[in-house]
């Protein structure tokens, strides 16, 4: 497929272990990174994830929930910039400044880390 990649300052490789590196980070909050980054990277991993499934079929319960999270936090930012700013703060806003919750961040952390 021809994905339209974003880019992102986040320079590391799309996998499951990479996913909850940087969760760790921003939930100790020692990110030097905007969340915005984060959701970019995480899109750009489940854009990864749909490609490699689709090419070598490869599939495991971590990778799956990985995918399954990586997807809810990029869905949560969208619903979240959606449900907080009028269409007129949107067209102004800078993305980078935008913050979500920092306790839905422990709870994904948390989700991939449960057996």
């Amino acid at each position: 497929m021809n994905w339209n990649w974003n880019e992102t300052t986040i320079n590391f490789s799309f996998s499951s272990e990479n996913l909850k590196n940087l969760l760790n980070t921003v939930c100790r909050k020692e990110n030097r990174f905007s969340q915005f980054e984060f959701i970019k990277w995480c899109d750009n991993l489940t854009m990864a994830f749909e490609e490699e499934e689709a090419e070598a079929e490869v599939s495991n319960e971590f990778y799956e929930k990985a995918f399954g999270i990586a997807r809810d936090i990029e869905c949560q930012w969208e619903l979240f910039l959606v449900n907080t700013y009028s269409l007129k703060e949107l067209q102004n806003l800078d993305l980078s400044k935008v913050k979500l919750p920092q306790d839905w961040f422990i709870e994904w952390l948390k989700q991939l880390n449960e057996e």
